[in-house]
């Protein structure tokens, strides 16, 4: 019983449980949104384990599944299952295109990465496995990269850069291309037997204070295999009945006890919504995004604001809310410019983009041009006769001379990501600062 687990402890050392189990486990929470996308029989994105959702176009302002995304490559996703045994990526030839595939386990902990960075893009097999799997692999398998992952259950997020509209048609014929195979469909076996997962209903923990969000912290963590250091911290919160599988009764609660956790929950959401250190007004990237360790609070910064965010290797994402005057960004107070030097251009291998998002709803903003991010492989983008880069911020068009750097904003508060792929050692360490976003005077 929840009550005789909490008993010796006080109010206040119930709500520091709860509010470090909140911070650890809201990332599940977070994640567990996309799986249920795919596995939950009323969802319009419903499919089976171990396939494709290929997003035969860029994003815009009508995807709404997950914050903060990208209209810089093709999107495709898919839910691996790994209780039985592995599956096999096969990708095809890629000839120097950008690509990843973000392999992303149930605590959002990014595992070895495929893709132009880290595989190549020659055609290759890969081999992901579960914690539980021990088999061996066919001959047909032995020089496929084995990749290993703490998770039961795996979100396989694929990205293919796309240099434009007349470059869409291709990189769709190439993103249909990559393949998912259980083992046993190469190996010609019988499927493994495994039990029906009762995936509980669609939740949005942003839109709810309440203790909910526990409920679905247990249910995700009953997947993944947590490592001999968590083992300490994960007792502590089984005190609270935070513990993988078990079944979280909030109102069965004494209103005491209620009351102390729901404290906890409050004091960490205002931690994950706390005001990072700013330099011109941009958040830099932290390295060990992806690869968290202990840091829980960023872990969970990180899927609150922009889940999915790639490792910092692969990516790296400067974010701003505020202009060089340390106010809030705001599309109906002002137009903005954003001025790069020639000398101090986003420093990526791969390519750099920028994109506006709302700042209530964190989504992309629709606008008449339909125009929702803007970097080096915009082909109308003007550079000044100094080598320079000026990107006009603002909600109206702007004058003529001006509209092909214009990146449309809303009519109200919002943010900018600046998108770096491929980033250089001095932008994955943070030592690179994008110039501050100015209120326009003229």
């Amino acid at each position: 019983m929840l009550e005789s687990s909490t008993s010796g402890l006080t109010p206040q050392e119930i709500q520091d449980l709860a509010r470090d189990a909140y911070v650890f486990g809201l990332p599940l929470v977070e994640h567990y949104r996309l799986f249920a996308l795919g596995f939950l029989p009323d969802s319009p994105q419903v499919r089976p384990a171990n396939r494709f959702l290929h997003f035969a176009r860029l994003f815009t302002p009508k995807d709404r599944d997950v914050v903060s995304p990208n209209n810089d490559t093709l999107y495709s996703e898919a839910n691996l299952d790994l209780r039985g045994e592995p599956v096999v990526l096969d990708t095809p030839e890629l000839s120097g295109r950008y690509f990843c595939v973000q392999l992303v386990d149930i605590t959002t902990n990014n595992l070895p990465y495929i893709g132009t960075r880290a595989t190549g893009t020659d055609p290759r097999r890969f081999v992901i496995a579960g914690p539980d799997w021990d088999g061996v692999l066919p001959d047909s398998l032995r020089d496929a990269l084995v990749i290993r992952s703490a998770s039961m259950f795996v979100a396989a997020l694929l990205r293919i850069g796309v240099s434009g509209p007349e470059d869409l048609s291709s990189a769709v014929a190439l993103q249909q291309r990559f393949r998912l195979t259980p083992l046993h469909e190469l190996t010609k076996q019988a499927a493994p037997k495994l039990p029906a997962v009762a995936w509980p209903p669609y939740f949005d923990d942003k839109a709810d204070a309440s203790l909910k969000a526990f409920e679905y912290v247990n249910f995700m963590m009953q997947w993944h295999r947590f490592t001999e250091a968590e083992q300490s911290l994960l007792a502590r919160f089984a005190r609270l009945g935070v513990r993988p599988g078990a079944r979280m009764n909030a109102q069965g609660l004494s209103p005491a006890v209620r009351d102390a956790m729901l404290e906890g929950v409050k004091e960490a959401r205002r931690a994950i919504q706390q005001r990072p250190v700013l330099h011109r007004g941009w958040e830099l990237p932290d390295p060990k995004v992806g690869a968290f360790g202990d840091d829980y609070l960023l872990r969970a910064r990180v899927a609150w604001n922009y889940i999915y965010a790639n490792s910092a290797e692969e990516a790296v994402y400067p974010i701003t809310h505020l202009d060089g005057e340390d106010r809030l960004l705001d599309g109906s107070r002002s137009r903005y410019v954003l001025r790069f030097t020639a000398d101090a251009l986003p420093p990526a291998r791969f390519f750099w983009s920028l994109t506006a998002y709302d700042s209530e709803t964190r989504m992309l903003v629709e606008n008449p041009i339909q125009r929702y991010s803007m970097g080096d492989r915009s082909r109308d983008l003007k550079k000044s006769s100094d080598g320079s880069i000026s990107f006009f911020l603002q909600h109206e068009a702007p004058e003529p001379h001006r509209v092909a750097n214009w990146l449309p904003i809303p009519d109200g508060r919002f943010y900018v990501l600046l998108r770096i792929y491929g980033p250089t050692e001095s932008a994955m360490r943070g030592a690179y600062v994008p110039p501050a976003i100015d209120a326009l005077s003229d």
